[in-house]
């Protein structure tokens, strides 16, 4: 069992399940058809397990003094584990993605399958766009979605939306782990510049998403997740609850599949 918890833990099983929850929200939604849906969904979600895997395989060292309650410093899994998961999640995704997934959205699969997998030398080489790198990878389930229905333009609204709240969130991120991590550009500013910038990208987010409501329940759900962005404020600026801020960021992303039905 805690091994079990230890690797629900390494795969960051919620952050996994959002990229294929919103293909198969999407979809679903769309075909009413379960099996495509399920199909096109689940190669995300063990692309997103690569990810975290590779994250924590990066960051072992680094992660012993800014995160040593992860599985990896905290010895609950060993980097030899950690390494076979992560190449029998990267065979599924990939083996799944061939015969599952037709072969003109394929090319979104594995191309991010390849950010995954290069994830590890942009913070190496490129640290200073991390954040954007990232907020890209986060929106690429939702083109997934927009190049199978290529004339709604609201599912690129969407995904919009999805950069500019990854972006905040993986910024607000990056300040709370900035002791340890490469310097780089954005160190240049001081947190509290960043943390304005990032709430700002994830203000513009729901304005963007406010222009494309259609019904009274879309309306209600931009609304949950302003009053989520505006609680979010409160911890971070006012009571200085970093983690539970970027916690409801998370969730944020969460309610907003909603508008993918």
């Amino acid at each position: 069992m805690l091994v079990l918890r230890a690797i629900l833990r390494l795969i960051r099983l919620s952050s996994s399940l959002l990229g294929a929850l919103a293909v198969f929200v999407g979809l679903m939604a769309r075909t009413k058809n379960v099996g495509i849906s399920v199909a096109y969904a689940v190669p995300l979600l063990f692309i997103g397990m690569c990810t975290f895997i590779a994250n924590d395989l990066e960051d072992l060292e680094k992660d012993r003094f800014i995160h040593p309650e992860r599985p990896l410093p905290s010895r609950d899994l060993t980097p030899e584990f950690a390494a076979i998961l992560y190449f029998v999640s990267l065979g599924v995704a990939l083996i799944l993605t061939r015969y599952f997934v037709a072969q003109d959205i394929a090319f979104w699969y594995y191309g991010l399958a390849i950010m995954s997998i290069s994830y590890v030398y942009i913070i190496d080489g490129l640290p200073s766009l991390k954040t954007i790198y990232v907020a890209t990878a986060s929106c690429v389930p939702i083109l997934i979605v927009a190049r199978s229905y290529p004339s709604e333009v609201k599912l690129y609204v969407v995904a919009g939306s999805v950069f500019l709240l990854s972006l905040g969130r993986e910024i607000c991120g990056d300040i709370q782990d900035r002791h340890g991590d490469t310097q780089c550009y954005l160190h240049r500013f001081r947190p509290s510049s960043l943390a304005i910038m990032a709430f700002c990208f994830n203000g513009l987010a729901l304005v963007l998403l406010a222009l494309i409501v259609r019904n009274i329940r879309e309306i209600a759900d931009v609304l949950v997740m302003g009053l989520m962005l505006a609680v979010a404020g409160l911890y971070w600026f006012k009571l200085r609850l970093y983690k539970r801020a970027t916690l409801l960021m998370k969730v944020q992303l969460f309610v907003g599949l909603y508008l993918l039905l």
